[in-house]
């Protein structure tokens, strides 16, 4: 089993952003009595330690014309000349040309002269920070690469803060004088390269330490830390331990050549292998590899070695002579699809009934949903079941099992609770849902907007509900719930009569 090669240092950028010195006014005095000058500052950076900043072309990097924008703080600048306009609060300049260097615009100028200035910056810039020590934050779960080898996207990804950096203000207008800024990265980068066969369509990878966040704050003032060691992020909201990078063009894997993926991550030390998932055609496939034992370093890329060829795929069978693929999610392994059998797993058949009279059904029940509309069932999302076919405790194959809420709960929890896992196991497109709300599907495990029963059928395209089999008390069972137009996964309560859900079975 290969493991992961730890690279560090391998990418150097100096990025210069500087602001023209057209012209210089009069010294003029505030109301303190200090004198100040008219003069623009001249700003300058360098990304000592580059991994990722801002687009990787090989081993070097470069910023984007027009696209790259900076945030700069400093209480003692000024947002206009002579002493004027306000302190520097998040103040944004932007790459003026493509390039490992570049000049940057915009606009900021010495306050009172001979004092020191104290200057603070970060990369991506984001509007609405509103003091350097609560800079908004976050790593996606879901990254998109274009196509195979290309890493044009982890520029977007990307998070940087400059050292703190102290100066003086000049003394005198013309005076050239300026600030220059050294960035640490936030992040890990992972560069995978995969052999094997089939068409690559996406990689995730798993671990039992939290790998993306959708929203967190960092104080850009805090001290730098020491090489490799992480920044303090709080207030960190969506917490997930799966990451996936899906690739728009699929890529032709091959036996003898590398095939690149590439993917950002929280920098972590889990305690346990990691697992990496490999869509390949339609299906997810899975190895695990060894972490390093340092763990994953801030401001490292690292390179995965892997052949897909070797990655497992797993499928199950019902007793009606169903195949489902399975995908892996942490410890869990699910089916890819909602339950279809018409049978326990004794063989003991199920019963059926035509919609209007379903209802009435006190066996162990199955039907599709049933359009009264158009006069017909819907089959597409799958079957749906009574509480007394799921309360059997033979509806799943033989080694599976409908989920309890613990089991639902743990899911939730892995892909960063009930406000955010939603979209990362719904289906894209309009096809089973009524709109397009965000979803990324990253898992694999493909939810699909199937509607239910609850003395009618009801919602498609609109929500969707799977059993729990735990029950919340005599009359009633809890089920999973979930909607087209947000990226909810929400345990809830219903009566256990008169209804009917889907199944998503899981592994013993």
């Amino acid at each position: 089993m290969k493991k992961f090669i730890s690279q560090n240092g391998l990418i150097i950028i100096s990025a210069l952003f500087l602001l023209p010195l057209s012209c210089t006014k009069d010294k003029v005095k505030d109301t303190t009595g200090k004198e100040v000058i008219s003069q623009l500052i001249k700003v300058s950076g360098e990304d000592v330690n580059s991994t990722t900043k801002t687009t990787l072309n090989g081993r070097a990097t470069s910023w984007v014309a027009g696209t790259d924008k900076v945030g700069i703080f400093s209480s003692a600048a000024r947002t206009a000349a002579g002493g004027g306009g306000s302190a520097v609060v998040n103040t944004q300049f932007a790459a003026a040309s493509s390039g490992a260097r570049s000049n940057f615009n915009g606009t900021m100028y010495w306050g009172a002269v001979g004092t020191s200035h104290t200057f603070y910056s970060y990369y991506p810039y984001t509007a609405g920070a509103s003091a350097a020590t609560d800079v908004p934050v976050s790593l996606p779960s879901a990254q998109i690469q274009s196509a195979a080898n290309n890493c044009n996207h982890i520029g977007a990804i990307d998070f940087i803060v400059a050292n703190p950096v102290t100066v003086t203000s000049p003394t005198s207008p013309g005076t050239t004088s300026g600030v220059n800024f050294t960035y640490n990265h936030l992040f890990t980068v992972l560069e995978f390269h995969v052999k094997g066969t089939g068409n690559l369509k996406a990689i995730n990878l798993q671990s039992n330490e939290p790998l993306a966040f959708s929203s967190g704050k960092i104080d850009i003032t805090q001290p730098t830390p020491a090489s490799g060691v992480p920044y303090t992020i709080v207030n960190q909201a969506g917490l997930s331990h799966l990451v996936a990078t899906k690739l728009t063009a699929p890529a032709a894997l091959n036996t003898d050549t590398d095939t690149k993926v590439y993917m950002v991550i929280n920098p972590c030390v889990p305690t346990d292998k990691c697992i990496i998932g490999f869509q390949v055609d339609s299906d997810w496939k899975y190895i695990e590899k060894i972490v390093p034992a340092e763990g994953f370093k801030r401001g490292v890329k690292y390179i995965v070695e892997v052949n897909a060829d070797d990655a497992i795929k797993t499928t199950v069978s019902d007793m009606s002579g169903n195949t489902y693929n399975t995908v892996t999610i942490g410890t869990q392994v699910w089916m890819a699809k909602n339950l279809i059998t018409t049978k326990l797993n004794d063989n003991t058949d199920l019963s059926t009934d035509i919609a209007i009279s379903w209802s009435r059904l006190t066996t162990p029940a199955w039907t599709y949903f049933y359009d009264w509309k158009n006069y017909v069932y819907l089959n597409t999302c799958g079957m749906i079941y009574n509480w007394t076919a799921v309360n059997s405790g033979k509806l799943c194959p033989t080694g599976w099992h409908i989920p309890t809420d613990t089991e639902w709960t743990t899911l939730i929890n892995y892909l960063g609770g009930t406000d955010f896992a939603g979209r990362k196991i719904k289906e894209l497109g309009t096809a089973t849902w009524y709109a397009e709300s965000g979803a990324t599907n990253e898992t694999g495990f493909t939810s699909l907007g199937g509607g239910f029963y609850d003395t009618s059928f009801n919602y498609y395209k609109i929500s969707t509900i799977w059993w729990s089999s735990s029950e919340a008390s005599s009359t009633n069972a809890n089920v999973v719930f979930q909607t087209w137009e947000d990226n909810k996964l929400k345990i809830i309560s219903q009566p256990k009569e008169k209804r009917g859900n889907y199944v998503r079975c899981i592994k013993d």
